[in-house]
């Protein structure tokens, strides 16, 4: 069997690239191949890795409004010239899927459409939400299967119907817990790496961007400091607002407080080397690295409209965004009392995110489409 996994790029940072990337390390690959279709091709990309567990990654040019026709040509060429060999045709890219899809089924006639929505907004500015709503009008009825992270990721993408349709799947985003779980080595190489101590470290892991609201996090640490200066920031990720976040520490005096780190591949000992996750985005489909730092034991600070899913335990402080004093205090507190790691790790094993659980859901959703 063979799967086209459609995303916009195999980028290391991508939260949806990790999460497909999980699925393809610990799918039966003896059964089910992956190729990757995407249309931005990074830097710092998982493109080796696929390749060495048997994958192969596609181009297409990301449809606009001056790139449209030249994306459709593209992906009419595309399943033309692969027609037959894939089975089902894995969409995480909801914005372009419908455009995959009448590619796939006329020119591919792969079996089966699945369209996965991994985002509970469409996008931060009101022109933008409004041209993405059109994109995924009606995406619901062309889709085979519709997937998504959590009832919000699922409403956003395909209507408030959509869960009581049998088209629907929820699908827990799957993590490895072992590459997550808390290492001393690893606290130690990455505080040593940084030239930290005894200083407490915040740390956030997500792409520069509005979204993932970063400068309100700055705002939080500038309170913070004022009380104890011997707090350090760990800003993992990098994106497009990389320089105005420079140039805001800058302004405020945090440069001996923050330290970008850029994208990075050893996220778990990351995570082992911080005390405190804070998580101020605006918006997730999921939260899938908010997951990661409770599995790694850290106590959470995060955004409390963000999906519950994402709340697997007692150890996240769900705050409104509106508060910042609340914010400084309550990360101040949690810094100053210190708490259980242990005991925020073993809350975390019951949870239905362990890679085994979801990888067997998918493997049976797979199987169910092609028999």
């Amino acid at each position: 069997m063979k799967i086209l996994q459609v995303i916009s790029s195999t980028n290391i940072g991508s939260g949806i690239a990790n999460v497909v990337m999980n699925y393809y390390r610990n799918i039966d690959r003896e059964q089910i191949q992956f190729d990757f279709l995407i249309f931005w091709e990074a830097p710092v990309n998982y493109n080796n890795e696929i390749e060495s567990l048997g994958g192969r990654v596609y181009y297409f040019t990301k449809p606009g409004l001056t790139t449209y026709f030249k994306a459709k040509k593209e992906l009419r060429n595309f399943f033309a010239e692969h027609k037959g060999e894939y089975d089902i045709v894995h969409c995480h890219e909801i914005l372009v899927a419908k455009l995959v899809f009448e590619a796939a089924r006329k020119q591919g006639g792969v079996k089966a459409c699945i369209s996965h929505s991994h985002n509970s907004r469409l996008a931060d500015s009101f022109v933008k939400k409004v041209r993405n709503r059109i994109a995924v009008l009606g995406l619901a009825k062309k889709s085979d299967y519709c997937f998504a992270c959590s009832s919000q990721a699922a409403i956003s993408a395909f209507g408030k119907s959509i869960t009581k349709n049998k088209k629907y799947h929820y699908i827990t985003n799957a993590i490895n817990f072992e590459r997550f779980q808390f290492s001393e080595e690893g606290r130690v190489k990455v505080r040593k790496e940084f030239g930290i101590t005894h200083e407490k470290i915040l740390c956030n892991v997500g792409r520069l961007s509005l979204q993932k609201n970063q400068s309100y996090l700055l705002k939080i640490l500038a309170g913070l400091v004022k009380r104890d200066e011997n707090i350090r920031l760990l800003l993992v990720g990098d994106g497009e607002l990389r320089k105005d976040l420079e140039n805001i520490v800058i302004k405020n005096a945090l440069e001996k407080y923050v330290i970008f780190t850029a994208s990075r591949r050893d996220i778990g000992d990351i995570l082992s080397a911080s005390d405190v996750f804070v998580f101020p985005s605006l918006y997730e489909g999921l939260g899938l690295v908010l997951i990661e730092a409770q599995i790694n034991g850290l106590k959470c600070v995060a955004n409390e409209t963000l999906p519950k899913e994402a709340f697997i335990n007692d150890n996240v402080i769900g705050l409104k965004l509106n508060d910042i004093e609340t914010w400084i205090n309550t990360i101040y507190n949690v810094l100053k009392k210190g708490y259980d790691r242990e005991e925020i790790i073993l809350n975390t094993t019951n949870s239905g995110f362990s890679i085994g659980k979801v990888i067997k859901s998918i493997e049976t959703i797979y199987k169910k489409i092609v028999d």
